[in-house]
């Protein structure tokens, strides 16, 4: 019998494959960031989780994601329906996960600094982000879309991840 993070887990192998291995069907790389951000939140226990409220992904910028952010507002995850909303830059609404886009990059020091250690999870395409205090930075190798992985600040912050996506995550600072 698989584990129900097993199947996860072979689940985005298998996603991430189709992704790379498919050149007439390649897919953008917002939709291999917006399929990473979905699978980021199966692998993350947040302290005190609720069941029956939404997973809040707050996006500060402009919209990574494009149209799969209608799709991820879909779907569900950890029995809990994503709901993605653009908050102002002065709110710290109640956000589960925090995605700062590259055009908000002079405002993400002020923004980690108010979530600092709560239990946020944040993520970025801003170069060095988990060098800056982000928890989850997405990178580019080649034509490639990778991800390196802040252990410290999750812990600081009351986040575990679990060892499954830190084995595929490019670097982990620990």
């Amino acid at each position: 019998m698989i584990s129900r993070s097993a199947k996860s887990l072979l689940f985005l192998y298998m996603l991430l494959f189709s992704c790379i291995s498919t050149p007439a069907h390649a897919r953008s790389e917002n939709e291999i960031k917006a399929v990473y951000l979905y699978n980021f939140i199966k692998f993350i226990t947040w302290p005190q989780e609720p069941t029956t409220n939404n997973i809040n992904i707050c996006v500060y910028g402009e919209n990574p994601f494009g149209a799969q952010s209608e799709k991820l507002n879909t779907l569900k995850a950890r029995n809990r329906p994503l709901k993605i909303t653009y908050p102002d830059k002065k709110d710290r609404p109640d956000c589960t996960v925090v995605f700062i886009s590259p055009s908000e990059e002079k405002f993400a020091n002020e923004l980690l600094t108010r979530i600092n250690n709560h239990p946020v999870l944040t993520v970025s395409d801003i170069d060095s982000f988990i060098d800056k205090g982000g928890i989850i930075g997405f990178i580019k190798l080649g034509n490639v879309v990778k991800f390196d992985i802040n252990l410290k600040k999750a812990r600081a912050s009351n986040i575990q991840i679990s060892s499954k996506l830190l084995e595929l995550a490019n670097h982990v600072i620990q």
